[in-house]
């Protein structure tokens, strides 16, 4: 088996190139023998679908952790659980988050537009999604830098050092608890000892913990353990990787300056240019797996207990699924890409993130019409995600 460094200067530098060398070899080893990688679009689809050879019941972190909770489940078990937000995060539910996902970038914006010139990480693509996931979830909008530093650690430390990111799950949790508590004790002043959908937005505020705290799962409640690992999920994911879809839809279009000026004359392009940057610069280029049996793929075995990063990179460039992969296109039409992934474990803030890039792409191109680069955008030199770390950018 072919032994890979994803840490090497060159992988980091050149991740596309990476990505389709552990293509080429379908199954790689990472060096250090931590983890293996399961690459190309069939070998991608595998893992997510096979969920008996590759499973998410040790969670999707290189360190297995709090196995069997909330989304840490497979099919069958994992289906009924999914039904508790499943209609709260689809594409219709997710409309009653746009009016505030406006109105916070608008202020956003209104507080650095004088500026003329900036880092847009710092001044929108930090703390946009962190306020708009934090209405999402139902907790207080202001705390923006404690919930980036949360999830920036969060993602650096996956892999580099899983025993930093769990001191950060434990400072999020006790976070969370707090927020837990304060909904339970406006359902005791209100008397109320068996909350139901009807008290969300009610006696509660109309938000995803809200639901999660009022929905019956199995003939009772979510556990704090079910909760906390279930808002993680979504608090992570709505807050880094969704400004990073922004900013690198947003990137992709000004280093091609026609496309930026065709999708201003445009505007209902702007679906087709965030769908195209997270098949070409998937915000999440894999998560991790774990093999309750031996596995065998691409002439190679993984063996029981492996963990398995799945190669999210490699499968929307793969030249036997897209027609000239790893070209920026406003016109594909018909290939779809896995960016959100595939199979049960479809990512459920999906729709979310789609609603918030559009909004925000919508709302540079109507009041920072001018907008360009004025240095390369920087990223963060992690493995298995695409984080902007600055985008040096002028408006005036």
């Amino acid at each position: 088996m072919q032994t890979v460094d994803p840490n090497s200067p060159a992988a980091l530098a050149d991740r596309p190139s990476f990505h389709h060398q552990l293509r080429q070899y379908g199954v790689s080893a990472a060096q250090g023998g931590e983890y293996y990688y399961a690459a190309g679009f069939d070998n991608v689809k595998e893992v997510l679908e096979n969920t008996q050879h590759f499973s998410k019941e040790w969670g999707s972190q290189l360190a297995p952790m709090e196995r069997g909770i909330a989304l840490n489940q497979d099919p069958p078990t994992f289906n009924e659980f999914k039904r508790i937000y499943n209609a709260y995060m689809s594409p219709a539910g997710v409309k009653r988050w746009a009016a505030d996902c406006t109105r916070i970038a608008n202020e956003v914006i209104d507080g650095f537009e004088h500026l003329g010139s900036g880092d847009l990480q710092q001044l929108f693509g930090k703390p946009v999604p962190a306020k708009v996931a934090a209405r999402a979830i139902g907790f207080p909008e202001e705390p923006v830098e404690m919930y980036r530093r949360w999830t920036d650690s969060f993602l650096d430390a996956m892999i580099r050092d899983p025993e930093e990111q769990q001191r950060v799950i434990a400072e999020m949790y006790a976070f969370f608890d707090e927020q837990f508590e304060m909904k339970r004790q406006k359902l005791r002043d209100a008397g109320i000892t068996e909350p139901s959908r009807e008290h969300v937005g009610t006696v509660l505020d109309d938000s995803l913990t809200s639901v999660l705290m009022t929905s019956p799962y199995q003939g009772r409640y979510l556990t704090n353990d079910e909760l906390r690992r279930t808002i993680r999920g979504f608090f992570v994911g709505g807050v880094d990787t969704t400004g990073a879809l922004m900013l690198n839809t947003l990137n992709s279009l000004l280093e091609q300056p026609e496309l930026w000026e065709q999708v201003k004359d445009d505007p209902d392009l702007v679906d087709a240019a965030i769908e195209e940057s997270l098949r070409l610069q998937p915000p999440a280029m894999g998560m991790f797996r774990g093999t309750p049996c031996p596995v065998q793929m691409s002439g190679e075995t993984i063996p029981e207990g492996a963990r398995v990063l799945f190669s999210v990179l490699s499968a929307n460039r793969d030249p036997q699924y897209f027609k000239d992969p790893d070209t920026f296109r406003l016109d594909r039409k018909g290939e779809r890409h896995i960016a959100f992934g595939i199979g049960p474990h479809f990512c459920p803030g999906a729709w979310t993130a789609r609603l918030e890039a559009g909004i925000a792409l919508r709302i540079f191109i109507k009041r920072l019409p001018k907008l360009r680069l004025t240095a390369p955008v920087q990223y963060y030199d992690a493995i298995n995600f695409w984080i902007v770390r600055h985008f040096p950018a002028a408006w005036n």
